[in-house]
């Protein structure tokens, strides 16, 4: 009986064993690749909210779609980037979208399957163009190679959360397991917790040159601490998003 109740509490532990988004530092979050990483504002409906997104291209940001748009209430509006966020007002640049973008399918897909569908989520990607420069020419590295976050490569997920956190810095998480797929370039791993508005912030995957680089974007979270059931989701990237970013991102 005593080897019994060993067995169940250990088992427990390891349910329990779910990783939680920590603060970043202000200081790791002004170097590169992590000062391209902003806080992101906007609003849909009568709602304002809160998300995150990347600078991939000098001029674009790469978010998730549903940052962007919203099948009942349509595209955002007042949609700002404040890059490298920390508190009221201190930033390394702020400015307000000019063109959104979403991925080819999701908005049909939103508005038959909804929002929260696996399918969906497979083509929840956007991005947003901006008038001038948005980091003085500079981006993150990216790369469509969702093995990166299939096998053993280190990764880290980053954003702006606004639940245990206020929103005003930036967490992160890292997977001790690798993500494994739910429908084509969606994929989760049920080892990590993320909180609401991390959402379009990057999932980064470390490669041979011992560099980080946006392999996919946060899309979804579900779940409880407490409980040790979460799931946290993905949009890797692929042909289909490569295809996205040189076409529409600039």
């Amino acid at each position: 009986m005593k080897t019994l109740l060993l067995v169940f509490l250990a088992l427990v532990s390891a349910t329990l064993a779910v990783e939680v988004p920590q603060p970043f530092g202000k200081a790791n979050a002004r170097t590169f690749p992590y000062s391209m990483i902003g806080q992101l504002l906007f609003d849909n409906g009568r709602r304002s909210y809160l998300g995150s997104g990347t600078v991939i291209r000098p001029q674009s940001v790469l978010t998730a779609a549903h940052n962007l748009y919203d099948p009942k209430f349509g595209w955002s509006t007042e949609v700002e980037f404040r890059r490298s966020n920390y508190g009221l007002n201190d930033y390394l640049g702020r400015q307000f979208g000019r063109r959104l973008f979403v991925l080819g399918g999701y908005r049909s897909s939103s508005g038959y399957y909804g929002p929260e569908s696996v399918v969906t989520f497979a083509k929840d990607m956007g991005g947003i163009n901006f008038r001038e420069s948005v980091a003085d020419g500079g981006h993150a590295g990216w790369v469509a190679k969702p093995s990166l976050l299939l096998g053993s490569n280190y990764n880290n997920l980053l954003g702006y959360g606004a639940e245990t956190y206020s929103g005003e810095e930036l967490l992160y998480v890292e997977p001790p397991v690798s993500f494994f797929r739910t429908l084509g370039p969606f994929l989760e791993n049920e080892s990590i917790y993320i909180e609401a508005g991390m959402s379009g912030g990057p999932a980064l995957a470390q490669m041979d040159d011992d560099q980080l680089y946006v392999a996919g974007v946060v899309v979804s979270a579900s779940g409880n601490v407490e409980s040790g059931n979460t799931t946290g989701g993905i949009r890797a990237l692929n042909a289909a998003a490569a295809a996205f970013i040189r076409k529409y991102l600039k």
